[in-house]
C-alpha cells in the first residue's frame, strides 16, 4: 500500500476547512475583535514557548524549507540573500491567500496561517521580521530571518 503525501498547502486547506467556520462562530458569539486578539496573542505566546535556548540557527537549510512550503505551486518566491547569518526572501504569489479568499476568510488568514511563521522561526533559533503580506493585500511578503538573540 503506498502512502499519499499531502503538500503543506493541502494540509492547510484541510485545517482551514474546519478552523474558519469555528472562528466565524466564535466571532459572532464573542465579538470579532476579542477573537482576533486572542488568535494574535496565541502566536505571540508560542514564540517564547517554541524558542529553544542555545538552538543555533542553520541558514543553510532555509532554501530547502522554503521549497517545502512552496510544493505544488503554493508559492512564487525569490530568495534575495542568504548566508550563514541571514535568509531573506520575498513571496510574490501565494496560493494560501487565494485559498483563504475562496473560503471568504482572507481577513483572518494572517492570524491563522501567516503568524505561524514566527514561532517556527523561534524554534530553529531565528527571528523573523516581516512588514507586509500578500494575505493582507501587499504586493509581496518580505521575510527577513536573522539569528535569534
Amino acid at each position: 500500500m503506498s502512502e499519499t503525501r499531502l503538500t503543506n498547502l493541502e494540509r492547510t486547506r484541510i485545517e482551514m476547512a474546519y478552523a474558519v467556520p469555528l472562528i466565524r462562530d466564535l466571532q459572532r458569539l464573542l465579538g470579532e475583535d476579542a477573537v482576533n486578539d486572542a488568535l494574535a496573542r496565541r502566536f505571540d505566546d508560542q514564540i517564547e514557548k517554541s524558542a529553544k535556548p542555545g538552538e543555533k540557527a542553520d541558514f543553510s537549510r532555509m532554501e530547502a524549507g522554503t521549497a517545502t512550503f512552496a510544493e505544488g505551486g503554493a508559492l512564487d518566491y525569490e530568495i534575495i540573500g542568504s548566508d550563514a547569518e541571514h535568509f531573506d526572501l520575498n513571496i510574490t504569489g501565494c496560493r494560501y491567500a487565494e485559498m483563504m479568499d475562496e473560503m471568504g476568510a482572507r481577513d483572518i488568514g494572517h492570524l491563522l496561517i501567516c503568524n505561524r511563521d514566527y514561532p517556527a522561526a523561534a524554534k530553529i533559533g531565528m527571528s523573523l521580521t516581516r512588514t507586509q503580506t500578500r494575505m493582507q493585500g501587499a504586493g509581496f511578503c518580505d521575510f527577513r530571518y536573522r539569528r535569534r538573540d
